[in-house]
């Protein structure tokens, strides 16, 4: 469990009903960010600042943000204050989804350093916003199909470069773009290895090379689920501002799904275990259809399809490629 979640965790712990002020601690970063814990037992941050031109209060589907608001608090040390804050609330009970907004927030808190003015806590307030702000709008992708692209990265030899090229858009026509070649993530819970296509997509621009990764997501009761994942990615990615650019794709992908989301769980091991990466060239294609029809979808079975082996990925001159196992 992550530094900011084992405070809450104790915050939970000595929580009383009996006690009408609101009991918070420090966050290891500065005095101004504190983690606190409401009446409904869910986290709330308080970040010191008073804010110019702030926006009105904002109620979204999971927080509520108040803006330059007194607050009376108590401490560690039973010390009683009051000051202004920034007030981000979480509204959901979901254990493993209160994590996951800890977490967020606390990524995002990171980048701001200690000294800073208003206009940059606000600017980086903002970015919370717009992250939750997605969900309310509907997902554009299943979790499973998001849990294989999240594997494909975490196996990767070089994480950073994935995320970088992963598509900003959930419509995009390819999941990973790096603006030279392409990489298409298909998952399949079937027993054999059989994934749906698009004609389109299977025809990449003539100096673009495209490769598709297969991924088996059987899901279990007590595999792993994507937030699992996000950590795992994570623990080798240090740079805070490519571990917040995943944060924003997720949200955008999973939009109002994404508290439902964490109650997924897969297979890990099988999908590792079976993950396979396919030259495009090498799967078969409907030919021949007349330029009247467009829209040609069809499913395929890559069982007896050979794949590629780390060294056939290597010799490909595509940095894209070349990490992918």
């Amino acid at each position: 469990m992550s530094q900011i979640c084992e405070l809450f965790r104790g915050l939970k712990d000595n929580f009383s009903e009996a006690v009408d002020i609101t009991h918070v601690v420090s966050l290891p970063l500065s005095s101004r960010f504190l983690l606190g814990i409401t009446k409904s037992q869910t986290p709330v941050f308080f970040i010191e600042c008073e804010l110019k031109n702030a926006s009105a209060d904002l109620n979204l589907e999971y927080i509520s943000v108040l803006f330059n608001k007194k607050c009376s608090l108590i401490d560690d040390f039973n010390r009683k204050f009051s000051r202004i804050y920034t007030v981000i609330t979480l509204n959901q009970s979901n254990c493993d989804f209160q994590n996951y907004f800890l977490e967020v927030v606390y990524l995002i808190l990171q980048k701001i350093p200690d000294e800073s003015d208003g206009h940059l806590i606000k600017k980086e307030i903002d970015k919370i916003l717009q992250l939750f702000s997605y969900s309310s709008l509907p997902a554009a992708k299943s979790v499973q199909g998001l849990w294989a692209e999240l594997l494909v990265i975490e196996q990767s030899e070089n994480p950073e470069y994935l995320i970088k090229s992963w598509h900003n858009q959930a419509n995009s026509r390819f999941d990973f773009n790096d603006g030279k070649d392409k990489l298409e993530v298909k998952s399949t819970s079937l027993a054999k290895r059989i994934h749906n296509f698009s004609l389109e997509q299977l025809k990449p621009n003539e100096n673009s090379k495209l490769i598709i990764a297969s991924v088996f997501t059987l899901e279990t009761t007590s595999g792993k689920n994507i937030n699992d994942l996000r950590k795992m990615i994570f623990d080798k990615i240090p740079d805070l501002e490519i571990q917040a650019l995943l944060d924003s794709i997720m949200f955008k992908v999973l939009g109002n799904e994404i508290s439902k989301s964490f109650d997924f769980c897969f297979d890990y091991q099988l999908a590792v275990d079976e993950l396979k990466f396919f030259d495009s060239d090498s799967i078969p294609k409907i030919s021949d259809v007349p330029a009247e029809i467009s829209n040609v979808k069809f499913a395929c079975d890559l069982s007896d399809i050979k794949s590629l082996s780390k060294s056939d990925l290597k010799r490909i001159d595509s940095v894209l490629f070349r990490g992918l196992l």
